[in-house]
């Protein structure tokens, strides 16, 4: 509305130049659309006039109020004495901060108004009534000051330069308003930097119409409600949580028999009636805006009532997961941010030893505080719960140290020398493999039973050096990295996880990231399957093949036609199945690359080719069928196939790729002792290392 305001100024002051030109094409046009820039600003400046007489009446000592209306950011308030008043809330009609000061004088951006050099009196400090003021057709009272005079209410508006005006009396002609140094105000540059309204808020709180000003620090005014009816509400802003249902007690005061109560709900809510409260349930995604109306009509005087019951997103946050106590005892204190209703949860069984200390809650963000008595026995835990009235609750883990425990001191995990899963989920202790792609990563792979599980960490002397256990939780998280600590061994019967279920999982623990995987057969990781045409051409042979442990061929001969391979064992990394390992293949003497397979019964054949002879796998020739199947061959970068022979560079990832190709790696000098192959296939590298 600002923006839309300043325009009309300028277009009025043009107006007033007296430009006249020829050309009336589109004159009608655009005096339709000044013709309606007047129609919006008279409207905002009889809604900030209307806001400031409402102002000077909220001011006056010994107000009530009757009967309370609201329609968006609009307020309808009739007082005791029948006089009713509009006002706008939040976003107002235009930026001028208007206020009254203590002693009862108008000030704009807190200055004192002046009018022949004095200050203008809204209200005297007895507050006694004055003459009726003339407003146009909505004369409003003034107060009478100690001096007998009455108060003024100020007429604002702006006038064709765009600058503030001000009279106190329609028959007055307007005075610009000018600021503390004397010069004259422009609309575009007054106004409140803490919102658009003279009024900030509208509530009904304990029985009182709470109205809080835009002003720094808010005012506010509490003028009481006439108790013959009205409607007491429990809260008319409630935090909520999208698809939940809260109850708001409330309460008719003032009915009879003839009074009829009703709820409307807006913006996706539902709203329900029950004894002494209204049920509200929250959309399944909150709106930006949306509201609850109770009404309340008492037919044998046609008294009416509302209530207007307004929604923030609910929030709730714990800052702990798990607090450490001495075995002295002590106190445990939790942040806690929310805008939520609230219990403490702790369990029977700590309730001995964990007590809820006194404590002064916040409006959002609290410090809940545990004491904790001292321990004279073992190590000991509880998990308390701080739940909600809306949503998921939060446990806190207290875990207290007993009288003769040494605190457990965290390893240098690159010190130890293995890692054991131990717990009922295994039926003895099984070590981990520590894999040889990555001397920080341990894997296992094999059947587990339902039960806990925790890991046991090795020294060289396969002494215990402590445990593994979850940083949060017993969940596997299944497939998903997860962070862990370390503890005490003795202490595993709580702090572990959890195997859900009888079957074959992976656990790969990375020592150097400080995480564990557990995967479970929906999660685990999946080995390569290749298919590819055997001759190049989409009417011949297609061949597929799943690459699995087992045997892969070495090829060290050049052209297609005399290939003969040496078959070598590789297996699969228990981390990942789509890293191979070829241990001590020995001396190569040429140049290398790795076929999958060498004969038809290694592969599947998925569709047949129209070729014969030399084309045909199932058929000998000069020219077998392995000549041109796939293999690992050199890349100019991984998964992007080189058309040429490369050299072989000992102890370094080479990129690599997986085509129907002959191109190899030539090492240094012709020949190589190989102590180590790896092919990682997910990530389409390979690495050589020499034999000792």
């Amino acid at each position: 509305m600002k923006r839309m305001f300043l325009i009309l100024a300028s277009l009025v002051a043009a107006a007033g130049l007296g430009i006249s030109c020829t050309d009336l094409t589109g004159v009608e046009g655009r005096l339709d659309d000044l013709e309606a820039k007047m129609v919006l600003m008279t409207n905002s400046l009889m809604e900030l006039n209307d806001n400031v007489r409402a102002l000077q009446a909220f001011a006056q000592s010994g107000q009530t109020v009757k009967e309370i209306t609201r329609d968006g950011n609009v307020w309808k308030i009739t007082l005791g004495n029948g006089e009713v008043y509009t006002i706008t809330v939040e976003n107002g009609p235009v930026a001028l901060n208007v206020a009254i000061d203590s002693e009862g004088y108008w000030t704009i951006d807190g200055q004192r108004i002046l009018s022949g050099g004095q200050p203008v009196r809204a209200i005297g400090e007895k507050g006694e009534q004055g003459d009726k003021g003339e407003q146009g057709d909505k004369g409003e009272d003034g107060s009478r000051g100690e001096d007998g005079a009455p108060g003024k209410t100020p007429i604002f508006g702006v006038d064709s330069e765009g600058y503030w005006t001000i009279r106190y009396d329609e028959t007055e002609e307007p005075v610009r308003i000018t600021d503390e140094n004397g010069d004259y105000v422009l609309a575009a540059a007054s106004g409140s930097a803490s919102g658009d309204s003279i009024f900030k808020s509208v509530s009904v709180v304990d029985g009182y119409l709470v109205i809080v000003l835009n002003t720094t620090p808010d005012k506010v005014y509490r003028l009481p409600l006439e108790a013959d009816f009205r409607i007491a509400v429990g809260a008319d802003e409630v935090a909520i949580i999208a698809g939940t249902t809260v109850e708001i007690p409330f309460e008719v005061v003032g009915a009879d028999a003839t009074t009829r109560v009703f709820a409307e709900a807006y913006g996706g809510y539902e709203a329900v009636l029950k004894d002494g409260a209204v049920a509200i349930t929250a959309p399944e995604e909150l709106p930006a805006d949306g509201y609850v109306i109770i009404k309340a009509i008492r037919n044998s005087d046609s008294a009416y009532k509302a209530v207007c019951i307004s929604f923030e997103a609910g929030e709730f946050a714990a800052v702990a997961d798990v607090e450490e106590v001495s075995k002295d005892g002590g106190d445990v204190v939790v942040t806690v941010v929310t805008n939520l209703e609230y219990e403490i949860a702790i369990p029977a069984e700590a309730a001995s030893w964990i007590h809820v200390a006194p404590q002064t809650r916040a409006v959002r963000t609290d410090a809940v505080a545990f004491k904790v008595d001292a321990n004279e026995g073992m190590r000991r835990s509880a998990t308390v719960a701080i739940v909600p009235s809306l949503g998921a609750s939060k446990e806190i883990r207290i875990i207290q140290y007993g009288a003769e425990e040494v605190i457990f001191e965290e390893v240098d995990l690159a010190s130890v020398a293995g890692f054991v899963i131990c717990g009922s989920a295994v039926q003895a202790p099984v070590a981990m493999e520590q894999t040889i792609e990555n001397e920080d990563v341990f894997a296992f792979y094999a059947d587990l039973k339902s039960g806990y599980m925790y890991i046991d960490m090795k020294d060289a002397g396969n002494a215990s050096m402590g445990a593994i256990v979850p940083s949060d939780g017993t969940g596997i998280n299944a497939g998903q990295a997860s962070a862990f600590v370390q503890d005490f061994v003795e202490f595993t019967d709580t702090e572990h996880w959890v195997i859900p279920a009888d079957g074959k999982y992976r656990i790969v623990l990375d020592r150097a990231s400080k995480v564990i995987t557990i995967y479970d057969e929906a999660t685990d990781l999946q080995p390569v399957r290749v298919e590819y045409w055997y001759a190049g051409q989409a009417d011949t042979w297609r061949i597929a093949k799943t690459l699995l442990s087992g045997t892969y061929y070495i090829n060290t001969m050049t052209g297609w036609d005399s290939w003969k391979g040496k078959a070598f064992e590789f297996s699969q990394s228990p981390a990942d199945p789509q890293v191979l390992v070829c241990k001590a293949p020995g001396l190569v003497s040429g140049s290398i690359c790795i076929k999958v397979a060498q004969n038809v019964s290694e592969v599947e054949i998925l569709q047949e080719g129209t070729g014969t002879g030399k084309d045909n796998p199932n058929e000998a020739g000069a020219m077998d069928f392995i000549s041109k199947t796939l293999a690992f061959v050199p890349a100019s970068e991984p998964g992007v196939e080189l058309n040429a022979d490369t050299d072989l560079v000992e102890g370094e990832w080479l990129p690599m790729a997986m085509a129907v190709s002959n191109k190899k790696w030539k090492p240094e000098g012709g020949s190589i002792a190989l102590g180590l192959i790896i092919v990682d296939m997910r990530n389409n590298l390979i690495r050589f290392e020499k034999s000792e």
